[in-house]
């Protein structure tokens, strides 16, 4: 038998026990910790997991348990890292698997998981998806996998506050929600850590949301809807984890954050400049930090790759010289001096 050291199974002792031969791992966790540049904001790059976003923390502790249970089939709603995620780990645990999606969600991401061999059902918006998924489970015996009620989608999460706490101990954690399944493992992690003596104070846990689908954040903050699927990943309008969300935030001290897209265009931007490329979902949490402002040791979870994004190239048009075919290099040179001035 051999035993995984690995993946989030380095935290084996903190999570809950799983047979060693089910424990599945593609590489997931052990994800940087980045200070960026003449700011206190630390950020969690969980946008460099095996299938680009914090997903595959949680995916690999669910599929484990699913493959211990001798699941053959499973179906999914998501607006697409979830997705990608579960189809990825159910393709290496030789699990079927059923994706229900948005049909907004981004193109990358659909090509992502039909590649690992799943199937799409496309629905007109996030919660058909939702209704739709269920009711297949229902209706063909499939294992409903969605995170927001599945017990097995928490503990892998957790893991991403245990390597923040090898690090440093923040003053605030910054959270993008959608399903709210993140939010809620970082929190119940960091609540179990401080009772249990770890942590010398607790760390405030604020939620960050779009203005254009803000169940949570809106219940700490008024603010105007935007009509927007630019952070597709996190509009989310319904979630059965909401309440427990809304209990940890208040718990922490912590609170809501709405963010509009010119916000999180503004946090990509700062992102990029750091080397980072997110998408505009991973983006969200340092867009709430920015708009916070709070002092003190800043973490914000960025948790999407934008190499998953439709990134539009309209505004990067003026960075971009094109040299014709059959144009001779010293007619162009001086051309070329004036574009890099």
């Amino acid at each position: 038998m051999v035993t995984l050291k690995g993946g989030i199974w380095r935290f084996s002792n903190r999570l809950p026990e799983i047979g060693e031969a089910y424990k599945l791992t593609l590489g997931e966790g052990n994800t940087p910790l980045v200070k960026l540049r003449g700011l206190k904001i630390y950020v969690k790059v969980d946008a460099i997991n095996p299938t680009g976003s914090f997903k595959d923390r949680g995916t690999a502790f669910l599929v484990s348990k699913l493959k211990e249970e001798g699941c053959r089939s499973v179906v999914i709603d998501s607006s697409g890292n979830a997705a990608v995620s579960t189809s990825a780990y159910c393709a290496h645990a030789g699990i079927r698997h059923v994706t229900v999606m948005p049909t907004y969600s981004h193109m990358e991401k659909k090509v992502n998981v039909l590649w690992h061999g799943s199937k799409i059902i496309e629905t007109p918006d996030r919660e058909a998806a939702r209704m739709y998924a269920r009711k297949l489970a229902n209706e063909i015996g499939y294992r409903y996998i969605g995170f927001a009620i599945d017990e097995n989608a928490v503990p892998g999460f957790k893991t991403a506050a245990y390597e923040i706490q090898e690090e440093l101990t923040p003053d605030a954690i910054f959270v993008p929600v959608g399903g709210a399944t993140n939010i809620v493992a970082l929190g119940r992690a960091y609540l179990e850590m401080y009772n249990q003596g770890e942590l010398e104070k607790l760390p405030q846990i604020h939620a960050v949301q779009s203005a254009a689908c803000a169940p949570i954040a809106g219940e700490f903050t008024d603010f105007v809807k935007e009509d927007s699927t630019l952070a597709e990943g996190v509009i989310v309008p319904y979630t059965e984890r909401k309440d427990e969300a809304v209990r940890l935030v208040r718990k922490t001290h912590g609170t809501g954050w709405v963010v509009r897209d010119v916000e999180i265009l503004k946090a990509l931007t700062l992102l990029a400049s750091n080397g980072i490329y997110a998408s505009p979902t991973g983006a969200v949490a340092v867009a709430g930090a920015m708009k916070a402002g709070l002092d003190g040791n800043i973490v914000c979870i960025v948790t999407d790759t934008g190499l998953k994004s439709n990134m539009m190239m309209e505004e990067f048009k003026n960075r971009v010289f094109k040299i014709e075919a059959g144009e001779e290099p010293s007619k162009v040179s001086e051309k070329i001096w004036q574009f890099l001035r």
